[in-house]
């Protein structure tokens, strides 16, 4: 009898969990946040430009510039439920930069990201596709614009580990102007 109940319970647990189907969400956007990793500071920037250039243009041929960047979400202090500070390193290991409006599409342009007027980096060489990836949950996936690979000043990165956004080590900016 044992065995007959173990049986069922086993029958109705997969019973409920096949009854979900593939759950598909498509975003037009680009990506979603560009993420410098290793930023290690305590100062966080003011201003952020990102400015759109034809492929191959070697930064001549201005498409567009946008600075309308989110950059405070790893300024501000973290809470706990209580309401307390929660006591961190004031070093930001990394600095996410989120467009405030989506940049929408393929990237089939050469970017140059500029951080308060004294940090550079050219994006270049951009590895981009429309890809269906796994999303946090279950059986939930995204269709959206996957950066594959990028250049940045040089240096060629595998973004596979980071798709939905551009990840970027901060030691890779040139530096521009002395704050």
């Amino acid at each position: 009898m044992d065995t007959l109940k173990c049986i069922s319970l086993i029958g109705f647990i997969c019973l409920f969990t096949s009854c979900y189907s593939d759950e598909y969400t498509k975003y037009e956007d680009s990506f979603f946040s560009i993420y410098l990793r290793g930023w290690n500071s305590i100062i966080c920037p003011q201003k952020v430009v990102y400015k759109k250039y034809v492929k191959n243009s070697n930064f001549k041929k201005l498409i567009d510039s946008t600075s309308g960047f989110d950059i405070n979400i790893n300024c501000l202090p973290k809470y706990d439920k209580f309401n307390k500070i929660i006591p961190t390193s004031p070093y930001n290991d990394q600095m996410v930069l989120t467009p405030y409006l989506p940049i929408n599409g393929q990237l089939n342009y050469d970017i140059k990201l500029i951080i308060d007027d004294s940090l550079e980096y050219k994006i270049t060489d951009i590895q981009d596709k429309i890809d269906t990836i796994s999303d946090i949950g279950r059986k939930k996936w995204v269709i959206m614009n996957n950066i594959k690979s990028l250049v940045v000043n040089g240096q060629k990165l595998d973004n596979t580990k980071a798709p939905l956004n551009v990840d970027i080590p901060t030691k890779l900016g040139k530096v521009i102007k002395k704050r």
